[in-house]
């Protein structure tokens, strides 16, 4: 595959477009509150689809396909178990790194305000904004330009990380959200099925998200209880 300059636009849509949105609205003043940020996100998918759709190819060449019914449950079975467990195993040793998960939490407890629904709703965007562009469209198009899809996997996992420091999310919460980054990545890789990773990424933001109250820091006791109950956790976008 050659590069062109749709794919070359393409690319840096999917691998920094959120960086650019976020400067772009922040310029422009185009701020809202926390449902206003994510409904934003889906600028980024509709791009790509665009680019996609300029480019001549089919949505299969980014991954979009299902072979089976019941091979994508399983995929999204196995994929979920295998970010929870990880992040079950991995805990102690989060425990004992940088803030022992207190940024995670905080960035956890900001999403406490919203409804059931409205927490349903981050977690789908999270899951359907995040894996297109970083998965399914920069690893297909980086693995098809270089022929080396480790090398694909790996500038998404780097731009997937990199993408999360902002506002909600500091270098120490980034640090641990780089473990279900890598995991992430590495079942793209695996799967190889777009419609998968975003039903396993959004079922585990979703875990997350809808126990944010535990992580409000509204009383110390709930402050002190954070901690035990993250480490479990640690796999919230």
């Amino acid at each position: 595959m050659e590069l062109t300059p749709v794919t070359a636009v393409g690319l840096v849509v999917a691998l920094v477009g959120f960086e650019l949105l976020h400067r772009l609205r922040k310029r422009f003043g185009w701020t809202g509150g926390t449902l206003s940020d994510h409904a934003w996100k889906w600028v980024i998918p509709v791009l790509v689809v665009l680019v996609v759709l300029a480019e001549g190819k089919s949505f299969d060449s980014i991954g979009w396909h299902v072979e089976s019914t019941l091979l994508l449950v399983w995929q999204t079975a196995v994929g979920l178990a295998v970010m929870l467990g990880s992040n079950l195993l991995l805990a102690p040793l989060w425990a004992r790194v940088g803030d022992g998960g207190e940024s995670l939490a905080k960035g956890i407890g900001s999403f406490a305000s919203l409804s059931m629904p409205e927490r349903l709703f981050v977690a789908a965007t999270a899951g359907v904004t995040e894996e297109i562009p970083y998965h399914g469209y920069a690893v297909e198009r980086l693995a098809a330009l270089t022929g080396s899809l480790p090398f694909a996997g790996i500038i998404s996992f780097l731009a997937f990380t990199l993408g999360h420091l902002g506002e909600t999310w500091d270098r120490q919460a980034v640090l641990r959200i780089a473990q279900p980054a890598l995991v992430t990545t590495l079942l793209y890789l695996w799967f190889r099925s777009l419609p998968a990773l975003i039903a396993i990424h959004a079922l585990n933001d979703a875990v997350g998200l809808l126990v944010a109250d535990r992580y409000a820091p509204a009383e110390e006791e709930e402050e002190e209880e954070t901690p035990h109950v993250v480490r479990w956790l640690e796999g919230e976008q």
